[in-house]
């Protein structure tokens, strides 16, 4: 069912590769849910991992960082009482750029080797998003209440020596709201950054983009995600939805993939777009056939300069949660592979990924026992892989 051949090259792949890492105490209730799910980056051969947990009896967020060739993280936390959705992104040299929620709203700071350093509040919101180029700068997006809806934001952060000071706020879309926009994604690449959302102003879940080469002049907003607008199958709203988008920056191309239930009998399937010239090319469906029957979830997308791109999702197919993945090759994307640790009896899920500029994967996972309720305890995984062939 996965591709002998993937499979094959997949398990040739991981052969010498060290086991996974236990990240943070297991028996405790993990979420990886940042933002366009970014929860691990890496910078100057670091690795650094953020997440929530409830260990203390309520939710907290921890960032986790370790040199490349270490085997543990070390842990420091994040934000004051309740914590949610920390979002991470390289920044420079050893340096990542750290957003969260916590009881006083949005928060940023940067960390390096020692941890993070002092934060700056941006205000009331959910769902912060963060990216760094080396030229345009460091930027963040949330969304937070406009009157009647929730509406995407951004600032520009300026980095000032181990401190952060951030530029004056501006929606995404200057037009006023006419429903809701959230779950912003930020990424960047050679030409830019990118932040894509959800947008309710059809009247059901679409995705929209907006990209800016400057850091200072921003596109006008365009739509993303093909989803028709229009009477739904069996009479149900305006439309099918299209969700959670993750964006990631490949070479000097952009990709945004998203949950998409255009397909309505068969749950949400993983769908992607590629940036052409100042828009994208026409959305196409990303995963294998294989995976047409069941629903996807937790869609994550990863590229490096050099040009690879690498989109991950949990699914059922195999009877429990295993993670897949496909990667971009001149011919499309490639069929749905997955590796020996990240599927099987146990259910493994919620992937946030990276790569590196040698094409390697490094990927961070939930997972639960075979046959453990799916409230129950957690393990939260990290490992590195290197890729099939193409």
């Amino acid at each position: 069912m996965r591709g002998l051949f993937a499979v094959f090259l997949a398990l040739a792949a991981v052969a010498a590769v060290a086991a996974p890492i236990d990240v943070a105490p297991m028996g405790i209730y993990h979420h990886l849910d940042a933002s366009g799910r970014r929860n691990l980056a890496l910078a100057g051969g670091q690795v650094a991992l953020v997440w929530e947990d409830s260990r203390s009896g309520s939710p907290r967020c921890y960032l986790g960082l370790k040199a490349g060739g270490e085997t543990t993280f070390r842990e420091y936390s994040l934000g004051h009482g309740e914590c949610f959705d920390p979002v991470v992104a390289a920044l420079d040299g050893q340096r990542f750029l750290l957003a969260w929620e916590d009881e006083s709203g949005i928060n940023s700071s940067i960390a390096d080797a020692a941890g993070p350093g002092a934060s700056i509040n941006l205000g009331a919101g959910s769902h912060a998003s963060v990216a760094a180029h080396p030229v345009v700068g460091a930027h963040v997006a949330w969304n937070a209440p406009a009157g009647r809806w929730q509406r995407v934001w951004r600032a520009q952060l300026r980095v000032e020596g181990a401190r952060l000071r951030a530029g004056k706020a501006q929606a995404a879309d200057g037009a006023p709201p006419s429903d809701d926009q959230s779950f912003p994604a930020l990424a960047a690449s050679e030409h830019g950054v990118l932040l894509a959302w959800e947008d309710r102003r059809h009247g059901h879940t679409v995705i929209y983009a907006s990209r800016s080469a400057d850091g200072q002049i921003w596109n006008a907003p365009l739509r993303v995600s093909g989803n028709p607008t229009g009477k739904a199958q069996n009479d149900l709203g305006r439309g099918t939805g299209a969700m959670r988008p993750a964006v990631a920056g490949f070479g000097a191309r952009f990709a945004a993939a998203w949950l998409d239930k255009r397909d309505f009998l068969s749950g949400y399937d993983v769908y992607a777009a590629l940036s052409e010239g100042a828009g994208f090319a026409k959305d196409v469906k990303a995963q294998d056939s294989f995976g047409d029957a069941i629903a996807q979830w937790h869609v994550a997308a990863a590229g490096n300069r050099r040009g690879d791109l690498l989109i991950a999702w949990d699914d059922e197919r195999d009877g429990t949660s295993d993670i897949w993945l496909t990667r971009l090759t001149p011919g499309g994307y490639s069929e749905d592979f997955t590796f020996p640790d990240l599927s099987g009896p146990a259910r493994q899920s919620d992937p946030a990924i990276a790569l590196d500029e040698a094409g390697n994967l490094h990927l961070a996972w939930i997972e639960r026992a075979a046959g453990g309720e799916s409230n129950g305890p957690t393990r939260l995984r990290y490992t590195v892989l290197p890729l099939p062939m193409q």
